[in-house]
């Protein structure tokens, strides 16, 4: 009932699929999901935050970014979402993230990964970005742990 709702609101729920193949060095991935008004307002409610930057339109205008932007850990959210599509069991283990641009309500952002390194443990560094269009604006990397 929930997520009839939350598409019915704007939202864009995707089927969880795993990817294809194995995690090794060299293996890359993409996920993309448009941005809408719900999944700003949720993500504001569940979190806690409430910054006028993500809600309030008259006092965003007065900001560098001159309008209301997505909460970049909502974005980076995405990486989660990519990751646990990975094949195998994934644990999040560590994450590094730097924010280049802003975010807008309906952008569709665009994930994209690479598994750099991969130990004797299962555990993997992969370097990630968030795209929206051309333009970067999140780039980083995380560590996980897998079991194939």
């Amino acid at each position: 009932m929930m997520r009839d709702e939350y598409l019915r609101l704007g939202g864009e729920a995707k089927e969880f699929k795993k990817f294809e193949g194995k995690v090794e060095q060299g293996y890359r991935f993409e996920y993309s999901k448009q941005v809408s008004e719900i999944d700003v307002e949720l993500f504001g409610l569940i979190s806690g935050d409430l910054n006028p930057i993500h809600f309030n339109e008259e006092v965003a205008a007065k900001t560098k970014f001159g309008g209301r932007v997505v909460h970049g850990m909502l974005t980076t959210s995405f990486i989660s979402a990519a990751v646990a599509r990975l094949p195998g069991t994934i644990v999040l283990l560590e994450t590094c993230f730097r924010y280049k641009a802003p975010v807008r309500i309906g952008d569709k952002v665009k994930v994209v990964g690479e598994i750099v390194e991969v130990d004797e443990k299962g555990r993997c560094r992969i370097n990630v970005g968030c795209l929206v269009g051309e333009k970067v604006v999140v780039e980083g990397w995380v560590k996980i742990l897998v079991w194939q």
